[in-house]
């Protein structure tokens, strides 16, 4: 089975900024279309990083193997808990920060994706309260493997992609990414070190983007809708 089709879809100002916040005169409805273009892109859940994540769920200190388990053979397999219909939140939490009460986050059946590293304890804890657990290799970096792992445990064909920035940067540079959804606001924001679309932490090549459809919508936004060429 293939992994299933990501879209990253974001909202932004006109430079690529994505603090909502700093966005001064624009009327907070307005952001109401981020949802309303993402309904109509008919995915199967949606991801996003612990940062993001964090504003849903608990958050503590990095839960990570010690003693014998990280001295040792790190013997890791996957805990798909039940969606039960539910759309899925998948959250790469490489550390094990992330501490939900329960497995449900805005109606979405919560996925977490960890490093090996992570502490069995730890794993434990989620798999007691429903939350699916996957694992992305030794440091957390095996997007794809994970990807493509849920897809199948959930038989999800098509996902959103929704940030932050590194996140984003790093499916980008896996090459990842099939389509982008891009709401841009009518907003300029111009200050430097603000986080933008996207943001890798290392070397990466442009990307070439083939236009699907483009919509002026309320409010003066526009919607972007690409295909990444060769995705």
């Amino acid at each position: 089975m293939p992994r299933p089709r990501i879209i990253c879809h974001m909202v932004a100002s006109l430079d690529g900024r994505l603090l909502t916040e700093r966005w001064n005169g624009l009327p907070e409805t307005a952001l109401d279309l981020y949802e309303e273009i993402a309904d109509r892109l008919d995915t199967d859940g949606w991801i996003v990083g612990r940062t993001t994540m964090a504003s849903f769920v608990p958050a503590g200190e990095a839960h990570l193997a010690s003693g014998s388990q990280a001295n040792g053979t790190i013997i890791t397999r996957d805990h798909p808990g039940a969606a039960r219909g539910r759309s899925l939140a998948i959250c790469f939490d490489r550390k094990g920060k992330l501490m939900p009460e329960t497995d449900d986050v805005e109606g979405s059946h919560l996925v977490l994706v960890l490093s090996e590293h992570v502490a069995q304890e730890h794993v434990a804890y989620l798999v007691e309260r429903g939350v699916s657990v996957f694992f992305a290799g030794a440091e957390g970096n095996n997007i794809a493997s994970a990807i493509e792992r849920i897809g199948v445990a959930f038989d999800a064909k098509a996902l959103l992609l929704e940030g932050g920035g590194m996140l984003n940067g790093s499916f980008l540079e896996q090459g990842l990414i099939d389509e982008t959804s891009t709401l841009v606001m009518p907003v300029l924001d111009g200050q430097s070190g603000i986080p933008s679309i996207y943001d890798y932490q290392g070397q990466l090549q442009g990307r070439p983007l083939e236009l699907l459809g483009v919509e002026t919508l309320a409010y003066d936004a526009v919607w972007m809708h690409h295909r990444i060429s060769g995705g």
